[in-house]
């Protein structure tokens, strides 16, 4: 049950206090008083928002948040066991065993030039792919945090002081500083290419 004193006050209460003590205001208080109310009654509610939105799997890598289109993830795991690769530039974490297949992780942190951190417990494998699903590949998330819809018209193009490793694969950033990846740039950069050698 909802007590008086939390009751939201209306613009016509608000109103109706201000004019309680009508009788000690001059006629130009009052023109004044009832103009505002007149005013405030007049406007129109706030146009809802409109667009296209785009849903968003958030996570962390440190202290940035980051977010990826859902329709770019396939699966999320545990971490487990990672078997390393020899000769392997830094940032490829190894490789892991997904239902049979056999997938290569990376530390985005390395590879975007970020500050990196050990692994936890809240690490979690993100298994994502391009938009034609002839690329597939894990990513390293310190936490995967929840899905998000954002409007894309809300996604500002990144900023110029990004370093450019960053924005590069960036798609944009969001007023509240979610990092937008561009998964297709990302997973068509040739330095995720690792060429095998027969020893």
């Amino acid at each position: 049950m909802t007590l008086p004193s939390q009751i939201s006050r209306s613009p016509i209460s608000t109103y109706q206090s201000e004019v309680s003590g009508e009788d000690s205001l001059s006629p130009a208080e009052l023109t004044e008083i009832w103009a505002r109310r007149a005013y405030k009654l007049a406007e129109e509610p706030p146009a809802p928002a409109t667009g296209h939105t785009v849903n968003l799997l958030v996570f962390w890598l440190g202290s940035e948040r980051f977010g990826i289109e859902v329709g770019n993830v396939r699966e999320i795991y545990p971490l487990e066991q990672l078997t390393p690769v020899p000769r392997a530039p830094s940032f490829v974490a190894g490789v892991f065993s997904a239902r049979g297949r056999i997938i290569s992780v990376i530390d985005l942190r390395a590879f975007l030039g970020l500050p990196t951190t050990g692994l936890s417990d809240q690490t979690k494998i993100i298994v994502v792919t391009n938009t034609d699903q002839t690329l597939e590949m894990g990513i390293l998330a310190d936490e995967v945090s929840d899905v998000v819809a954002v409007f894309k018209e809300d996604i500002e193009p990144p900023l110029i002081t990004q370093a450019s490793v960053l924005s590069e694969h960036l798609q944009g950033i969001t007023a509240d500083m979610l990092v937008v990846l561009n998964l297709n740039a990302l997973l068509s950069d040739q330095r995720l290419i690792v060429q095998e050698e027969i020893i």
